[in-house]
């Protein structure tokens, strides 16, 4: 069988993969993105998209993002230990999408722009000495570069370190959609309850056509989370063996100081860029899928020059940055000793005035 050689393999089809790929291919590089899976495809995320996603989708594909994917709201209430704290209206919209088509118009994004996808192809092997990687097809695809953009269970991340993720630092969510007509007053109000799991929370997103109840925290505290699940969604008069309810495990702060190693590289979950008090994955996905695609092009270009490591991990500091502050902050919102003060806090008229517009 004939070896499809590229400048750069992308592994994984979500928005770091995507973001990867449609650079390169704009930059005139030719690269492939592989993923397991057929798409449109289901997947665990509670589909938030901040102003931070919407600047990074604009900036990456020089575009406005497709409105008719997005659902917005500026409505939240806080909730703790089963009680109701507040609720604001906040200054910028929240926006949720589906990662059944936000993922599939990037998908397309990429593909339009001239990056070869091979989709429904599970990869068996990689071996980064021969720069190859074998799918359980039997095909064989050789890169220059390979960048990790699959996910949390990272199979190039496995590759490079042995192993995914520590699960040490691991987080566990579990949520599932509910038909709007089941929950006809939510509206687009969005709900977060910070002691629906231990060192996590519990949300309920408005989308389109459907709300997403979910609750995640990190796993080695939560051993009955589907349990806590439960339990949440009585709270809102639901039962969740209703529902077909979702699983995925998620970074929990623990992201690569070092993405990658010589000629592969890691973005979005593979590197653990998830903000650790949010768990909001994909501004930061678009963000590090965009700089290693630039990095390899880069490289590639100038074959003399840096390295595309040395290159990325430039603009994967200023995400590190981030990912810091969220680790030292988090600890002033998950603890349980602090919960009676956090939820005075949300419940502050002088924080809510400097914070958001009070409803």
């Amino acid at each position: 069988m004939a070896v499809d050689r590229y400048d750069a393999v992308v592994v994984g089809g979500g928005p770091a993969g995507s973001a990867a790929a449609y650079t390169l291919a704009v930059a005139g590089k030719k690269v492939c993105l592989i993923d397991k899976s057929e798409f449109p495809r289901d997947k665990l995320c509670g589909g938030g998209l901040t102003f931070r996603s919407k600047r990074e989708f604009e900036r990456v594909f020089k575009r406005r993002w497709k409105a008719d994917l997005i659902n917005s709201s500026q409505d939240v209430s806080f909730f703790s230990r089963g009680r109701f704290l507040a609720s604001y209206k906040v200054r910028a919209s929240i926006h949720f999408t589906t990662r059944f088509s936000f993922d599939h118009y990037l998908l397309g994004l990429a593909e339009a722009a001239g990056a070869t996808l091979k989709l429904g192809r599970a990869v068996s092997d990689i071996d980064l000495q021969r720069q190859s990687i074998t799918l359980r097809s039997g095909e064989e695809i050789a890169f220059g570069f390979l960048i990790g953009a699959d996910g949390v269970n990272s199979l190039v991340a496995k590759a490079l370190f042995g192993q995914s993720f520590d699960p040490a630092r691991i987080a566990f969510a579990l949520e599932a959609e509910v038909p709007r007509d089941r929950l006809p007053h939510q509206g687009d109000r969005v709900e977060i309850d910070f002691s629906a799991a231990r060192w996590g929370y519990g949300w309920v997103f408005p989308k389109q056509e459907t709300i997403t109840i979910g609750i995640g925290g990190l796993h080695r505290l939560n051993p009955d989370l589907r349990d806590s699940l439960d339990a949440y969604f009585r709270q809102k008069g639901l039962d969740s063996r209703d529902f077909k309810v979702k699983g995925q495990y998620l970074p929990g702060g623990g992201y690569r100081v070092i993405p990658g190693r010589a000629n592969v590289l890691l973005c979005g979950d593979a590197a653990g860029a998830v903000d650790p008090i949010s768990g909001e994955g994909i501004p930061f996905a678009l963000q590090t899928g965009a700089a290693a695609g630039a990095a390899i092009a880069t490289a590639l270009s100038q074959p003399a020059g840096r390295s595309a490591l040395e290159t990325y991990c430039d603009d994967y500091r200023n995400v590190v940055a981030v990912l810091r502050r969220g680790k030292f902050w988090r600890w002033f919102v998950y603890p349980r000793v602090v919960q009676r003060i956090f939820a005075w806090i949300f419940g502050c008229e002088p924080i809510r005035k400097w914070m958001l517009v009070g409803t």
